[in-house]
Order: C-alpha cells, then sequence, then structure tokens
C-alpha cells in the first residue's frame, strides 16, 4: 500500500470473527515458530552450521512478517485493536500507538514518518 489506512470494525459480531482469525493466524504462527527452533536446537548437536542457518533465516522472516502483519501491532502486541497502516514503515499499527508514535515523530521534527 502507498497510502496511510486505517481499518476499523464496529460491528461487535465481526470484530470477534476478526480477534478469533487474528488469535488463530498467532497460533499456527508460534507454532511453526516453535517447531523451527526445536529443529535447529537439535541440528547444534550434530553441527550442520548450512541448515541451522538455513532455519535461523527462516525463523527470522517469520518474525519479521508476523510483527509487521495486520494480526499484531508490533509496539503494544495488540491483536484486538483496529490497526493504521504506515506507508514509511510498511507495518500495522494500533490505532493508539499509531497516533502516540505520530505525535511524537511530529514534535521532533520528523512527520513523514507517520503521516
Amino acid at each position: 500500500m502507498k497510502k496511510k489506512r486505517t481499518i476499523s470494525i464496529t460491528n461487535p459480531k465481526l470484530r470477534v470473527i476478526r480477534n478469533t482469525l487474528r488469535e488463530i493466524i498467532s497460533r499456527a504462527s508460534d507454532s511453526i515458530e516453535r517447531e523451527l527452533i526445536q529443529e535447529r536446537d537439535n541440528l547444534c548437536l550434530e553441527k550442520d552450521e548450512e541448515r541451522i542457518r538455513f532455519l535461523s533465516d527462516k525463523i527470522d522472516k517469520l518474525s519479521y512478517v508476523w510483527k509487521n502483519s495486520i494480526c499484531v501491532c508490533p509496539v503494544c502486541g495488540s491483536r484486538t485493536s483496529d490497526m493504521t497502516f504506515n506507508p514509511h514503515l510498511k507495518a500495522w499499527f494500533c490505532v493508539d500507538c499509531y497516533e502516540k508514535n505520530r505525535q511524537f515523530y511530529v514534535k521532533r521534527g520528523e512527520p513523514q514518518i507517520y503521516p
């Protein structure tokens, strides 16, 4: 996306669906990450450095994608809030964190970071 965008859901039933989907995705991501970490740790005993590096890269990518997804705010960790997309950072933030960070960066003289 190229523009700031806020996604707000006011319907309580839709909020429940959104939050449940986020929880399912969160659990799946955690499960995959745990499996990768366990596999990597088992390989440390065998000293298979190439495979260890490959698994570490996969873990890092999964973590990066999760932190920048609409499912979770990278600042406060909220999984139940409406979210705002920051085009400069290419990440989603809950509306409260976005506004607090925007105010901070405007005072700091860098309003382009949080448009």
